[in-house]
């Protein structure tokens, strides 16, 4: 027998609920949870006939795999499984960054996570200048993270060292951060190192 959903909770400064149109208004600290899902933001409206769950202002949605998106505004349904993001800025569980003009999960439960216009990078941002490019980043124009075979799989993708283009491929793909091991083509990895400058591995 399969598990009964999550409740859904809500909870904000002020909260309005209409019956003929069945739809719910949240704002000023906005938190809707359902299991391990939580949505923060400083406006909500819930259509309950619909399912669905519209969010602006500073909203941020931890995932059950303790991702973390940030957005301007976000569309999900009620189970905040699927949905769609404008101007997407995700924290792995890795501390990686993505960046993305566009993302939606689709799929059954929103197993899939597609992002165009994508920036990926596990480096810090400069302490001096946030603006200034990491010591390398993917930059592509599609990329899907699968959240049951757990890998991420980048089309039309650059690689850039400090900014700079230098290598391009058709496709892409490695595991996602939260997986431990596994075989297949590795990640890159590149560092700066005191005593023997910088390196790749």
């Amino acid at each position: 027998m399969p598990d009964a959903p999550a409740p859904t909770l809500l909870s904000a400064d002020r909260i309005r609920h209409d019956d003929a149109s069945n739809i719910t208004e949240a704002s000023g600290k906005v938190e809707l949870i359902q299991g391990k899902r939580i949505l923060r933001a400083d406006q909500l409206r819930f259509n309950q006939t619909q399912d669905v769950v519209t969010a602006q202002g500073n909203v941020v949605l931890t995932e059950d795999d303790r991702n973390v998106t940030f957005a301007d505004r976000i569309e999900v349904t009620g189970n905040l499984k699927r949905g769609f993001v404008n101007q997407l800025r995700a924290m792995l569980i890795d501390n990686s960054r993505i960046a993305a003009a566009e993302a939606e999960k689709i799929g059954e439960d929103g197993r899939y996570q597609v992002m165009r216009r994508v920036t990926y990078s596990p480096c810090n941002l400069c302490k001096e200048d946030r603006s200034k490019a990491p010591l390398w980043q993917l930059k592509a124009d599609k990329v899907t993270r699968d959240e049951k075979d757990l890998q991420i799989i980048y089309r039309d993708v650059q690689l850039e060292m400090a900014g700079i283009p230098v290598l391009y491929s058709p496709y892409f793909s490695h595991p996602d951060p939260s997986v431990k091991r596994r075989s297949g083509f590795l990640s890159p990895g590149f560092g700066n190192n005191p005593n023997i400058g910088k390196y790749a591995r």
